[in-house]
Order: structure tokens, then sequence, then C-alpha cells
């Protein structure tokens, strides 16, 4: 019985290590898994127990209360019968019902053991196989509760009254206990110490291990999504920078023949075709356009276009920044520079691209009320905060709102790349990206950078 517990428990660890109890009441697959290891543990113990009454009644001639013990057999087969069914029709099973399953074994096995030898059984040390168990498969509170029940049914052996006649030496009538010499009284009651102290031990140090898992499983989870995003992003990537390059061709044909088109009507009295003229300019300013756009989807998908790096101060930004914007937007935007002139060293095309995104988000967040735009530094960094007073976020979309393809706005108004990008660039430099929000308070975004990094040469490698 000892081996066969031995080989169904290391079976049951390896399927519910998996296992997570969430609290509620319906399965998931882990538990349905766990319940059937244990469904198959409960058989192995059955096949152990009835074999080992057999041997008990052919072989070593030990008066038993067979009936009784014939009875919590059958009862113990029937409802494996039960769960079997249960499993098969696969019907939710309730943490509930999971737990009175380990409570139901632990009477059982205290009913065997009680007529069968009573606490000078051998088989005692089994009930440290359902302390196992339960500390593996259930939450702390029950598996705790199983512990305490466990340590009491145990004891209980020490005080029930006799019952039927035990008349072998290995298996003395419980009133026989009261004549055993004092050391053995002792030693019995020492196992009883020591399984109580054991049980406890193994509680504690399998639920923090139990918990320990978790943590790391999560951490595991947490890596695995970050990658299926970094793949998404990489995916993306190529795409976006393989329909930039496409593009790029064909429109700077269309411009070169747009800008030869313009050269032979001044040439040719355009006044006569003012019309055409028009109409040929706007082609070649639509295509600078077009071309714009694709240098940003290059840019954005991490294509190497190896922008300049430029020196230039925040005001220079600024300036450069607000002259995209119409009136009425730049009016909204509230400026305040406390670097003084301090000269950085960037791609300034690539800067100007997500400090104006930022700048965006604000005024689409707030669009009647002003955007403050401060920048700012200390010994070590360098900060450009964007505050607007629009409804803010909650602290779970605020937490998720640098997730690559992670927005609130509408569908077609905003990729939910904006802060993810101006957050991968930031890194390059030493820096990063913070953001505060609460609901009805607006929001604050902070873009920072190492100072050590953007006041002297450019880093090798970073191309817009």
């Amino acid at each position: 019985m000892l081996l066969s517990a031995r080989k169904e428990g290391k079976t049951v660890h390896t399927a519910i290590r998996q296992n997570n109890f969430s609290g509620d009441d319906t399965q998931t697959a882990p538990a349905r898994i766990a319940f059937t290891w244990l469904l198959h543990l409960r058989w192995g113990a059955v096949a152990a127990q009835v074999l080992l009454v057999l041997i008990a009644l052919f072989f070593l001639e030990i008066s038993l209360p067979y009936r009784i013990i014939s009875g919590i057999l059958t009862f113990e087969i029937i409802s494996n019968f039960l769960f079997g069914f249960l499993i098969r029709k696969k019907t939710a099973i309730a943490d509930r019902f999971f737990a009175l399953v380990m409570f139901l074994d632990t009477a059982l096995l205290t009913g065997l053991i009680y007529y069968s030898g009573g606490p000078m059984n051998p088989f005692t040390f089994l009930y440290l196989v359902h302390i196992t168990l339960g500390a593996i498969l259930m939450p702390p509170r029950w598996s705790w509760s199983l512990a305490i029940f466990t340590t009491g049914c145990y004891a209980a052996l020490f005080v029930l009254p006799a019952e039927g006649s035990m008349n072998q030496p290995c298996h003395p009538e419980p009133a026989m206990l009261q004549t055993l010499s004092d050391p053995l009284k002792i030693h019995l009651q020492g196992m009883w110490v020591a399984f109580a102290v054991t049980a406890f031990f193994i509680v504690f140090f399998v639920s923090r291990i139990q918990t320990a898992l978790a943590r790391h499983q999560k951490t595991l989870a947490d890596l695995q999504k970050e990658k299926t995003k970094s793949e998404r992003m990489a995916s993306l990537a190529t795409l976006a920078a393989g329909a930039a390059h496409e593009f790029s061709t064909p429109l700077s044909t269309i411009a070169v023949a747009a800008g030869e088109m313009i050269h032979a009507l001044k040439k040719n009295n355009a006044a006569e075709f003012p019309e055409l003229l028009a109409d040929v300019t706007l082609i070649r300013d639509q295509v600078t356009r077009c071309k714009d756009i694709l240098f940003h989807l290059a840019a954005d998908a991490g294509d190497q276009m190896g922008e300049a790096f430029t020196d230039f101060s925040m005001d220079e930004l600024m300036e450069n920044l607000l002259n995209s914007f119409s009136e009425p937007l730049k009016n909204q935007v509230h400026y305040t520079n406390s670097t003084g002139g301090l000269l950085v060293s960037m791609p300034l095309r690539t800067l100007r691209r997500i400090v104006r995104g930022l700048i965006k988000n604000g005024l689409d967040a707030a669009p009647s009320t002003p955007v403050l735009v401060e920048c700012r530094h200390d010994a070590t960094r360098l900060y450009i905060e964007v505050t607007d007073n629009g409804a803010g976020m909650t602290p779970d979309i605020a937490a998720r709102a640098t997730e690559p393809f992670f927005t609130t706005k509408e569908p077609g108004k905003g990729l939910g790349l904006g802060l993810f990008l101006a957050k991968s660039i930031a890194e390059r430099f030493g820096g990063g990206l913070s953001l505060i929000s609460e609901p009805g308070k607006g929001s604050k975004v902070s873009l920072f950078f190492a100072l050590q990094q953007i006041t002297a040469h450019a880093p090798e490698g970073f191309h817009e």
C-alpha cells in the first residue's frame, strides 16, 4: 500500500503542478486533471487495502471486523465509480466538493485504522499522504483545515472505546493500551506529536512553495506575453518597412515627372494653362506629403533610414513642432522652457514626431482646454512633460497605456503605438516614459532622456 501511495502521489504531484485554485466554484482544466489523478490514487488505495485484508484473512489469521471493513471498502468503490462518471460527463466539480472528498478519504482511512489496530496500526503514516495532497491541491485555508482534522482523527484513535476483539499481538484491543508500559505509551504518544509537527510543517512549507511557484508562473506568463507583443511588433515592422520602400520608388518617379512637367509649363508660357500648372503643383505637393508619411511609417517600424543627429535647443524644437499645427490648435499649447540655452544632440525629426504625438493626444483628450508643455532638466536628465485636463484614465488603463496596439480611441483614430514608440525611443537614450493619470483630473506624460547620452556624441547604431 505504501509503494502504491508513493507511486500515485508522485503522479498526482506531476499532474497538479499546473493547478490554480481561483476560489470560485468552476472547475478549470488543470483542476480536472488533478481530480482525475486523485481518483487514480483512490483506486490504488482501494486495491492495496483489499490486498492487505485478504492477506490478513488467509495468511496471517488476524481477527478483524471484516463486515465493517468491507462496508468501508464498498463505499470507497461506489464513490470512485460516481466520481469517474462525473469526470467522463465533464461535470463541473466545485472546489468545495473537491475538499469534501479529501476530508472523506481521511475519515475513511481513520475508520480502517480504528478497526485494524488503532494507534498500533503501522499504516497511520498514510495520513501524511492526504495532508501532502491537500497542501498541493487545495487553497491554504482548506489545507490547514485538513491538517487539523487529520491530526484530530489520529488523536481520536487513542481515546475511542474498544471495538471488537483483536487477539493478535500486533493488533491489541484498545483497552490493552492502558496495560502497556510507560515507555511504550510515551512512544505511541510521541508518534502522534511527531505526526502533528510534521503535518503542520508540510502544510506550511508546501503552501509557501506553491505561492512561490505561482509567482514564478505568473512571471513566465508575463514574459511570454511580452514576447508575443515583440513578435507582433516585429511582424508589423517588416510589413511597414517593406511597404514604405516599395511605395517610395514609384512616388519618387511621380515627383520627378511632376517636376519636369512644371518646368516645361513654365518654359512654354504657363499663363495659358494656369489650371494645369496648379494641378501639377498639387500633385508634387501631395507626393511630398506621401513620402513624408512613408518616412514616418518606416521610422515607426524601426527601419534604419539614417537620420542625422542635430544640435538644437528646446525652443527650436518647439518652434519647429508648433508650426505643424493649425493656428487654433497652436494657441491651445502653452509652452514653458526651463532648460535655458541647453543644446542637445538628437535626431530632430524623430523627437519632433514623438513629442507632437504626445501633444496631439493631450489635445484630443481635452479639445477645449490648454495643453501644458514644460521642458526642464536636472543634473542627469532632460524632461519633456505634457499635461492635459482631459477625462484622465483609470489605474488599469494607465498601466496598459504604453503597451503596443492598446488604445482607447475610436477605430480609425489611432493604432495605439504613440506612447509605446515614444517610450522605446526614449529608452534608446537612457531614459523612458512615465504616465500619471487620474479619472476626472487629466493626465501628465513625462518623457525623459539621459543628459550624458544626448549632449555628447550620438550613440552608435541609432537610426530613425
